[in-house]
């Protein structure tokens, strides 16, 4: 028994011995040249790395890389000129302050993939998106044409029609095999559990070149913690823990800041389907949109405060709508992620100086499209909603002359857009969200119809009594034709 408890440890104590050795080694290596090099020789860009840190204390745990630059290809890569020859660093599309990678060797002999680390610091992306749906960094992962100043080997027609006929040869192994279903970590046969994946201090800077937008991601961080799966016992493995906070601001076509969301979100995820090991399609996140958070010139709000001809016809007057509005507390809200779609759960108010914003139930974003539809209801600042309301009885005293009481018929004809003293407008805007159609939730004609028809109104009902309320509302009548 001795024997056997030795020739274990023995076997321990060579692989132990082995990982060293193999990462001693690569540490001999693994430098920034030698990085550099492979990243060249893979893809269409220029790289630079401004070091390697691998340490015998950290080597069973990991690397870490820092100053990556991926920029446009240029002369100085495709001659393949060694990184301590080269005169200047080159100004990157993509930038990452450093990469950190840290695995537990040792788990991998009990079949799990344990992995305390991987994390990108710092990284900084500039992307531009065209018109066709195409972007600025399609071209730096493309097979580079030229290699240490000569043609690709990996490009030849040699090594192009040896590709081809792999390809040819795994689609036919696919074809005469029995038909596979869909991915199910319940295939893996090992377990995995991961500490922590992410993104910290992250920026991302988007231009939209068929708006002229920009949109600025800044204090980026994404995190996925305590991950832990293990497809044989998914109902107690089967965990990731996902954070992410960001400043998202949308810059115009003017150059002025159109929006600002400050977000804080958390969620905990069951990433498989239990029973099936499917991925599952649905996530829900806690979201917090910050305080100061701000939206300005939404073109949806454009609509509702001058470009509805009803609204207009009324006598509202809705121009703080077009103005920035901030946040002016915390206001968190569940939603849920699937294919895109981003839908609303709860029906989160969003109060701000000018007005609050209510977002109905099932509301719904798809980001892939921008396309969108959403019900929603603005409660109009106390002091503008009366304001407006009084533009709206000055409309009914022209109409009717001076006679009859304007509050009264206003509210038989705008009643069901006042809530507690303030003006509410329930609407409903869809398509692409940057220049939606917009609806109301009421329906509104012109001023005289709607005087005619709440007085109609009032006369299918007990028409005595009812005008009775209304003083001069009877000589009113007479002037509107009744």
């Amino acid at each position: 028994m001795k024997k056997i408890g030795y020739g274990i440890g023995a076997f321990f104590a060579a692989i132990l011995l082995i990982v060293i050795i193999a990462l001693v080694f690569a540490g001999s290596f693994i430098t920034p040249s030698f990085l550099v090099k492979q990243i060249e020789s893979a893809i269409n860009v220029r790289a630079h790395v401004e070091s390697v840190n691998i340490s015998l204390f950290n080597v069973l745990s990991g690397i870490e890389i820092e100053g990556i630059i991926l920029a446009p290809r240029d002369e100085v890569a495709n001659k393949g000129i060694p990184l301590d020859q080269r005169k200047s660093k080159p100004k990157g599309l993509i930038q990452l302050g450093k990469a950190e990678v840290k695995i537990s060797f040792l788990a991998l002999l009990t079949k799990t993939l344990k992995v305390n680390k991987i994390v990108l610091k710092k990284p900084e992306i500039s992307l531009t998106m065209n018109e066709d749906g195409g972007n600025n960094l399609t071209s730096l992962f493309k097979t580079p044409k030229i290699v240490d100043g000569e043609k690709n080997p990996a490009l030849s027609q040699e090594a192009l029609a040896e590709k081809k006929a792999a390809e040819e040869e795994e689609a036919k192994e696919k074809a005469s095999a029995p038909p596979s279903g869909p991915f199910s970590i319940k295939d893996i046969p090992i377990a995995i559990k991961m500490g922590l994946v992410g993104i910290q201090e992250g920026t991302i800077q988007v231009f939209m070149r068929k708006t002229g937008q920009q949109i600025q991601i800044q204090k980026l961080d994404l995190e996925l913690k305590d991950i832990d799966i293990d497809g044989s016992d998914l109902n107690s493995h089967n965990n990731v823990n996902v954070n992410f906070d960001a400043d998202v601001t949308i810059i115009g076509r003017n150059k002025k800041e159109a929006a600002k969301f400050i977000l804080e979100t958390e969620g905990k995820v069951t990433p498989f389907v239990v029973k099936t090991g499917l991925v599952n399609p649905k996530v829900i996140y806690e979201v917090t949109m910050k305080e100061d958070s701000f939206v300005s010139g939404f073109a949806a709000f454009d609509a509702i405060a001058g470009e509805l001809p009803a609204l207009n016809q009324a006598g509202l007057k809705l121009d703080k709508l077009k103005e920035k509005a901030e946040l002016k507390k915390d206001v968190s809200f569940q939603v849920e992620y699937s294919n895109g779609k981003v839908t609303f759960l709860d029906e989160p108010t969003f109060p701000t100086k000018n007005y609050d914003l209510q977002i109905t139930k099932g509301s719904y974003i798809i980001t892939t499209t921008n396309y969108h539809e959403m019900k929603m209801g603005m409660l109009y600042d106390e002091d503008e909603s009366k304001k407006s309301l009084a533009s709206v009885d000055e409309k009914i005293k022209q109409a009717t002359k001076g006679q009859g009481d304007p509050k009264a018929l206003r509210n038989k004809i705008v009643g069901n857009l006042v809530k507690d003293e303030r003006l509410f407008i329930p609407f409903r805007t869809y398509g692409d969200i940057r220049n939606p159609s917009v609806e109301l939730g009421v329906g509104l004609g012109t001023l005289t119809d709607l005087i005619g028809g709440a007085v109609k109104e009032v006369i299918k009902g007990k028409a005595g009594d009812a005008l009775k309320k209304i003083p001069g509302a009877g000589d009113a009548l007479k002037g509107l034709g009744f």
